[in-house]
């Protein structure tokens, strides 16, 4: 009998230990995924210079881009589509009514 209860005192005592070991294990990986928590991620300035002519109408933010919405001088409507990462202009298209 006294074997046995050594068995589960053992068992007892290992099976702490993993809990414990694995606990902190998915929480290191859960801190390690998310990321820095507050002031981690910092506003970057950049300017954006609008092409010749062009005045802003409206403006839209997606997780990856901004999207501008501008109008030239004969007021015909321009999108502007800057990647937030670099700050670069990934596409620009002119808005003309069907023929």
């Amino acid at each position: 009998m006294e074997s046995w209860l050594r068995l589960v005192k053992i068992f007892v005592v290992v099976s702490g230990i993993v809990l414990v070991l694995g606990t902190g294990t998915l929480i290191a990986l859960l801190v390690s995924r998310t990321g820095p928590q507050g002031g981690g991620g910092q506003a970057v300035l950049r300017d954006l210079v609008l092409p010749d002519g062009m005045k802003l109408r409206r403006s839209d933010l997606g997780q990856d881009a901004i999207l501008l919405e501008l109008e030239d001088e004969a007021g015909l409507v321009h999108l502007l589509v800057v990647d937030t990462a670099s700050g670069r202009r990934t596409a620009f298209f002119r808005l003309v009514p069907a023929p």
